[in-house]
């Protein structure tokens, strides 16, 4: 984790320890917490702070309750990461329908409601019901100012993250091009969101062949990520499998190798051994191993693989853009 990061955390949770539990000042608190663990992708400890202040909100009406589809919406993206689906829905569902209500005069808070729904509807393989979501969204979002340019790429990321699904490359390559423009000229280049956008061109490149700008896209992502977030961190995790996944297709086994080692090793470390995300890199790992004629390895990955997916059957295995 960076300095910036560190200091914020400490920072916050001294306001924390300071702030009553039954204080408006603690549910603020609590949801920046939340945001910034769930920013770092600790997703175990955001979603414990996130339902520590949805419980708290519940509890008490006197406090703020256009916090709650605010809380709600965050729970809701950490379920999505998890592989927690029907949960991601249930929270969502819940949120949007309180911020219809709660947060009409907000249009970033629901613009970023509806972005999330459109990412748990197309991980779950529904396209036409992520791509209304996401057109909401972005609606919403340009209604809302330059303040806003860092959720403006987000959606038009997510975005070309569908249009990817629908192979219709000549609109998700520009999609995620004017992403990263967006986030480079309002936050700078070493910022977690280019490292997000270059994740996501990586990918596309990879899935069209062109190998040669599919690595310096995840080479810089992960060098972004590893400065950023440091290694023990499941975003780092990711574009170090998706480099890994390029250069084995280059012929670099070696570095390869290492790559999806690491990944491997982070990913388990950080968000548990039972997790989609696992089963895709176990998965991706497998037939690296196999390909390099390793192949007892390669069928104990396969079938840790399987036994995640059959915990996780109401998901979807695609080739997917799996980090938004």
């Amino acid at each position: 984790m960076s300095g910036h990061y560190r200091q914020a955390e400490s920072d916050f949770r001294q306001a924390l320890d300071e702030a009553s539990e039954s204080d408006a000042d603690t549910l603020r608190v609590l949801g920046e917490i939340g945001s910034l663990l769930l920013a770092e992708g600790r997703l175990d400890e955001a979603e414990s702070v996130l339902n520590r202040g949805i419980g708290l909100v519940r509890a008490d009406r006197a406090l703020n309750q256009r916090q709650l589809p605010v809380l709600l919406g965050m729970l809701g993206s950490v379920y999505q990461q998890t592989g927690k689906f029907r949960a991601s829905e249930k929270a969502l569902k819940e949120a949007v329908q309180l911020g219809t209500k709660l947060l009409a005069d907000s249009p970033q808070y629901m613009a970023q409601l509806y972005n999330t729904m459109g990412v748990l509807h197309l991980d779950s393989g529904n396209g036409a019901q992520a791509e209304k979501d996401f057109k909401k969204a972005l609606a919403l979002v340009e209604k809302a100012g330059p303040e806003s340019t860092l959720q403006l790429a987000q959606v038009v990321a997510n975005l070309a993250g569908l249009h990817f699904f629908q192979r219709k490359w000549s609109l998700a390559e520009p999609e995620l091009h004017r992403s990263l423009r967006l986030v480079e000229d309002f936050s700078g280049p070493v910022h977690p969101d280019a490292a997000l956008m270059l994740n996501n061109l990586g990918v596309l490149y990879f899935d069209q062949g062109k190998l040669v700008e599919a690595e310096a896209m995840h080479r810089r992502a992960l060098e972004i990520r590893r400065k950023v977030f440091g290694t023990e961190n499941p975003y780092t995790a990711i574009s170090a499998a998706h480099l890994a996944e390029v250069l084995a297709k280059s012929g670099a086994n070696d570095e390869a190798g290492t790559l999806f080692a690491e990944a491997l090793r982070t990913q388990e470390r950080t968000l548990g051994t039972e997790v989609p995300a696992v089963a895709l890199t176990l998965e991706k790992f497998a037939d690296f191993l196999r390909k390099t004629n390793n192949n007892v390895l390669a069928g104990e990955l396969e079938h840790r693989a399987g036994a995640i997916r059959l915990e996780h059957t109401h998901t979807v295995s695609l080739k997917e853009i799996p980090d938004r």
